[in-house]
């Protein structure tokens, strides 16, 4: 037996404060970029393609007893570029391991099992549901829990920005680094009032205020990071995110980065796309930018 499973990617949002050290966090599934697994099954684990992943995907496979299949990852998701690849690729395989033997799957147990969603359970949520996603804060020993899931309009397009620059921090740097949620009160205001003000656009399909939603959230976040990344954005993304800004775009920076994304209708999507493209060409900044339709199912 033989399938072939894909995942797509998770954007970030921010996050949003719950009260006195429990915070929140927001994200959104998109179509691209995907990771694809083709599995059949096999006396003992064979993986092709994975590459950096590779010791990680056995780990996780041998965790939770599914260690008898091979497995070649087929497309992937960019590494530390702010677009969940790790958490995406792990229950990707996970699943398809264990669809080739008939065996059930649960994606949430399986997250809370291999300690996935420690800062953020929004990859976890949406690999198992896809669409929109705020969870109910972490860290919680029963694994990712949601507070609002919403489908997000078909005729949205998400225009995706992955420049070639520093990767984003790893797992093990966002541990260590041990970050304490801001004394501003005007940060908490900008991510609880913004995660709301989102969640309402895309409940309504109202693109104007979902959008003025996500800048609060950023804004918010942005600040609870600056002394990390040196701003609201990284450094070596604060000119862009400007010179998009002054062009009308609400711009929002996915994790630690560098990918970069807005929300846009599908008839804009395009020019904006094209716009985006020739700053960067003007900024000698090289780099990848994607049309994606929202992904409003999970893995499959």
């Amino acid at each position: 037996m033989k399938v072939t499973l894909s995942a797509g990617s998770r954007l970030h949002g921010g996050f949003h404060t719950i009260s006195a050290g429990r915070w929140g966090a927001l994200g959104f599934y998109v179509d691209s970029p995907r990771a694809v697994v083709e599995a059949e099954r096999c006396e003992e684990l064979s993986l092709r393609g994975f590459r950096e992943l590779e010791e990680q995907v056995r780990r996780a496979l041998s965790d939770l007893g599914l260690s008898a299949a091979c497995l070649e990852l087929k497309e992937a998701i960019p590494r530390h570029m702010g677009l969940g690849s790790t958490t995406q690729t792990l229950l990707l395989a996970a699943l398809a391991a264990a669809r080739v033997w008939g065996k059930a799957f649960d994606p949430l147990e399986a997250a809370r099992r291999l300690g996935r969603g420690k800062i953020s359970g929004v990859g976890s949520l949406l690999f198992s549901m896809g669409g929109f996603v705020m969870d109910a804060g972490n860290p919680d020993p029963r694994g990712p829990r949601y507070i609002a899931r919403l489908p997000l309009p078909e005729d949205w397009r998400f225009v995706i920005i992955i420049p070639q620059l520093q990767r984003g921090l790893s797992e093990a740097e966002e541990e260590f680094l041990k970050l304490q949620w801001p004394a501003d009160e005007r940060a908490h205001l900008l991510m609880s009032r913004g995660a709301l003000r989102l969640a309402s656009g895309i409940a309504r399909g109202e693109l104007e205020e979902a959008l003025e939603g996500l800048r609060e959230v950023q804004l918010g976040t942005g600040m609870y990071f600056a002394r990390v990344q040196g701003g609201a954005f990284r450094k070596d993304l604060q000119l862009l995110v400007a010179e998009m800004q002054k062009d009308g775009l609400v711009v929002a920076q996915s994790s630690w980065g560098p990918t970069l994304y807005t929300i846009t209708e599908e008839s804009s999507a395009a020019g904006d796309a094209s716009m985006i493209r020739h700053l960067m060409r003007e900024m000698g900044m090289r780099g990848e930018v994607l049309i994606s339709r929202p992904r409003n199912y999970g893995a499959f």
